[in-house]
Protein backbone atom coordinates (compact mmCIF):
# COMPACT_ATOMS: atom_id res chain seq x y z
CA UNK A 1 0.00 0.00 0.00
CA UNK A 2 2.83 2.44 0.99
CA UNK A 3 4.29 1.96 -2.40
CA UNK A 4 0.78 2.91 -4.33
CA UNK A 5 1.05 6.03 -2.17
CA UNK A 6 4.69 7.12 -2.80
CA UNK A 7 4.17 6.11 -6.98
CA UNK A 8 0.66 8.34 -6.47
CA UNK A 9 2.87 11.20 -4.88
CA UNK A 10 5.22 10.92 -7.77
CA UNK A 11 2.83 11.19 -10.33
CA UNK A 12 0.68 13.90 -8.88
CA UNK A 13 4.16 15.80 -8.46
CA UNK A 14 4.98 15.41 -12.14
CA UNK A 15 1.70 16.20 -13.76
CA UNK A 16 1.84 19.76 -11.70
CA UNK A 17 5.05 20.70 -13.19
CA UNK A 18 2.50 20.77 -16.28
CA UNK A 19 0.59 23.47 -14.78
CA UNK A 20 0.79 27.12 -15.92
CA UNK A 21 2.85 28.05 -13.29
CA UNK A 22 5.72 25.05 -14.01
CA UNK A 23 8.46 23.38 -12.65
CA UNK A 24 11.12 24.48 -15.33
CA UNK A 25 12.32 27.31 -15.98
CA UNK A 26 10.56 30.18 -17.76
CA UNK A 27 11.17 31.36 -21.38
CA UNK A 28 13.26 34.76 -21.07
CA UNK A 29 12.23 36.19 -23.99
CA UNK A 30 9.75 38.59 -25.31
CA UNK A 31 7.54 39.37 -28.63
CA UNK A 32 7.80 43.22 -28.88
CA UNK A 33 6.67 44.79 -32.67
CA UNK A 34 8.17 47.82 -34.14
CA UNK A 35 8.62 50.19 -36.44
CA UNK A 36 11.22 51.45 -39.16
CA UNK A 37 11.33 54.90 -41.18
CA UNK A 38 13.73 56.67 -43.49
CA UNK A 39 13.29 60.33 -43.69
CA UNK A 40 10.01 60.06 -42.66
CA UNK A 41 8.69 56.56 -45.13
CA UNK A 42 8.70 53.20 -43.55
CA UNK A 43 11.30 50.86 -44.94
CA UNK A 44 9.93 48.86 -47.26
CA UNK A 45 11.95 45.67 -47.20
CA UNK A 46 15.13 44.53 -45.17
CA UNK A 47 15.96 43.42 -41.78
CA UNK A 48 16.44 44.57 -38.05
CA UNK A 49 18.87 42.59 -35.49
CA UNK A 50 18.67 43.06 -32.28
CA UNK A 51 22.33 42.52 -30.04
CA UNK A 52 21.99 42.05 -26.40
CA UNK A 53 24.44 43.87 -24.68
CA UNK A 54 24.37 40.21 -22.18
CA UNK A 55 27.34 38.49 -24.44
CA UNK A 56 26.10 35.25 -23.52
CA UNK A 57 22.80 36.39 -25.11
CA UNK A 58 22.00 35.54 -28.41
CA UNK A 59 21.22 37.73 -30.81
CA UNK A 60 17.68 38.19 -32.72
CA UNK A 61 16.20 39.33 -35.99
CA UNK A 62 13.43 39.95 -38.12
CA UNK A 63 12.26 41.32 -41.43
CA UNK A 64 10.67 43.97 -41.94
CA UNK A 65 7.87 44.49 -43.98
CA UNK A 66 6.23 47.69 -45.16
CA UNK A 67 8.41 49.32 -42.15
CA UNK A 68 7.05 47.00 -39.49
CA UNK A 69 8.56 44.21 -37.54
CA UNK A 70 7.94 41.50 -34.67
CA UNK A 71 10.57 40.07 -32.58
CA UNK A 72 11.53 37.52 -30.33
CA UNK A 73 14.28 38.80 -27.71
CA UNK A 74 15.25 38.47 -24.16
CA UNK A 75 14.66 41.48 -22.04
CA UNK A 76 17.57 44.08 -21.47
CA UNK A 77 19.64 46.73 -23.08
CA UNK A 78 20.58 45.90 -27.35
CA UNK A 79 22.48 47.47 -29.85
CA UNK A 80 20.07 47.50 -32.82
CA UNK A 81 21.05 47.23 -36.44
CA UNK A 82 18.83 48.55 -39.91
CA UNK A 83 19.77 46.46 -42.97
CA UNK A 84 17.91 47.28 -46.12
CA UNK A 85 18.99 47.50 -50.05
CA UNK A 86 18.05 48.75 -53.31
CA UNK A 87 18.01 46.72 -56.14
CA UNK A 88 20.54 48.22 -59.16
CA UNK A 89 20.93 47.46 -62.42
CA UNK A 90 23.50 48.66 -65.68
CA UNK A 91 23.28 47.88 -69.01
CA UNK A 92 25.73 44.74 -69.39
CA UNK A 93 28.98 44.95 -71.54
CA UNK A 94 29.27 42.56 -74.46
CA UNK A 95 29.16 39.32 -73.65
CA UNK A 96 28.41 40.07 -69.81
CA UNK A 97 25.94 37.66 -68.16
CA UNK A 98 22.52 39.73 -67.36
CA UNK A 99 22.89 38.54 -63.91
CA UNK A 100 26.41 40.36 -63.85
CA UNK A 101 25.02 43.86 -64.19
CA UNK A 102 22.48 43.97 -60.59
CA UNK A 103 24.38 45.06 -57.79
CA UNK A 104 22.70 45.79 -53.96
CA UNK A 105 22.85 49.37 -52.27
CA UNK A 106 22.34 49.81 -48.99
CA UNK A 107 19.80 52.33 -48.67
CA UNK A 108 20.38 52.78 -44.80
CA UNK A 109 23.31 54.40 -43.40
CA UNK A 110 26.12 53.00 -41.87
CA UNK A 111 25.51 54.62 -38.23
CA UNK A 112 22.62 52.36 -38.12
CA UNK A 113 24.15 49.01 -39.34
CA UNK A 114 27.76 48.08 -39.45
CA UNK A 115 28.18 50.97 -36.86
CA UNK A 116 24.92 51.16 -35.83
CA UNK A 117 24.53 54.07 -32.27
CA UNK A 118 20.83 52.72 -32.49
CA UNK A 119 19.97 51.23 -29.16
CA UNK A 120 17.25 49.91 -27.01
CA UNK A 121 16.17 48.62 -24.04
CA UNK A 122 13.46 45.63 -23.76
CA UNK A 123 11.53 45.68 -20.66
CA UNK A 124 8.34 44.08 -21.97
CA UNK A 125 5.79 42.44 -24.52
CA UNK A 126 4.03 46.21 -24.56
CA UNK A 127 6.78 47.46 -26.02
CA UNK A 128 6.71 49.39 -29.08
CA UNK A 129 10.30 50.59 -30.57
CA UNK A 130 10.22 53.35 -33.54
CA UNK A 131 13.60 54.07 -35.18
CA UNK A 132 12.94 56.82 -37.34
CA UNK A 133 16.34 57.22 -38.93
CA UNK A 134 17.82 59.93 -41.36
CA UNK A 135 19.42 59.36 -44.49
CA UNK A 136 23.40 61.10 -45.17
CA UNK A 137 22.69 64.58 -46.63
Amino acid sequence: MQGRLVFFVFVAASFSCLAPTGCGPRDPRVTIQGTVSLDGKPVSTGQVIFISTDSKLAAAGSALKDGQFTVVVHKGRHQVKVEAYAEERRTPAPNEPPEATVTYRSIIPPRYNEKSTLTFDVQSAKDRPAFDLTSDK
